[in-house]
């Protein structure tokens, strides 16, 4: 008799809470969307990702005027398109209790802009992640170019997918990291330029050519550039140099400009 009670009891109670569930599921799906919650984090105070329009499209895609209930509420599509903006990193999109779509986004902070042959450039992050660039936003980023002929990808890429094992993509990749790895190329150095093996620096505030060569112990030749430019600082004979080489471990090849 017990046994039976107990069993009774037990289906009432999984019966309460599937009754339960249904009635909370049902008032869930059919409140109406109370708002829109976009959140938008950048690396600096403005970027590639606008706020008031990614707003708007999202909006768009709820289509507000004709889903009434949160049931009707397309999330996966706006999902879709949130994880589709090429310069967002990471984003979660969710529905509150209450009835509030809630978009989180992060966006991209790319280190590095690179030139191919035919004038197209793309972003690249610290990771290698490649992103396109947009008109309304130039970020302040380390430049490369050179003959490079690399294509510039139309979906999310990477410079260590295959497409990009043959090349010089990858290599100037590598050399502009060393350059952003080293304390002071980063902030001397505004492009790097490469063609042929050769690498060439572009500094800030000297109109003298600066030569790395090849990219082998590169990181050997940014300290030696270092030392001779932090040695050579306000020397007069900077002024009658219109080539530094540093391709040579053991020493600095100085060229002076021909005077007429």
């Amino acid at each position: 008799m017990n046994k039976v009670i107990k069993i009774t009891i037990w289906c009432f109670t999984v019966a309460a809470i599937v009754v339960l569930w249904y009635f909370s599921f049902k008032s869930h799906n059919d409140t109406t969307l109370k708002g829109v919650e976009l959140s938008l984090i950048q690396p600096n105070e403005r970027g590639f990702v606008v706020k008031d329009d990614e707003y708007q499209a999202i909006m768009n895609i709820c289509d507000t005027a004709h889903n009434n209930h949160l049931e009707m509420l397309p999330v996966d599509s706006v999902r879709r398109y949130v994880e589709s903006i090429p310069w967002v990193v990471s984003s979660d999109t969710g529905l509150t209790l209450d009835g509030v779509l809630v978009v989180n986004m992060t966006e991209c902070d790319p280190v590095m802009r690179v030139y191919n042959n035919k004038g197209e450039s793309v972003y690249l992050d610290e990771k290698g992640n490649i992103f396109p660039v947009r008109a309304n936003y130039t970020p302040h980023v380390l430049v490369g170019s050179g003959k490079l002929n690399f294509k510039v990808p139309t979906t999310s890429s990477n410079i260590y997918d295959s497409i990009y094992d043959d090349g010089d993509f990858r290599t100037i990749f590598d050399v502009m990291k060393s350059v952003l790895n080293n304390s002071y190329s980063r902030c001397c150095v505004k492009q790097v330029y490469y063609e042929r093996d050769n690498i060439e620096l572009v500094l800030n505030n000297a109109e003298m050519r600066v030569i790395i060569g090849d990219k082998h112990n590169i990181d050997r030749k940014l300290m030696n550039m270092k030392y001779f430019f932090d040695h050579m600082q306000g020397s007069p004979e900077m002024q009658d140099y219109s080539m530094v080489n540093f391709n040579f471990i053991n020493q600095v090849v100085c060229t002076k400009k021909n005077k007429r």
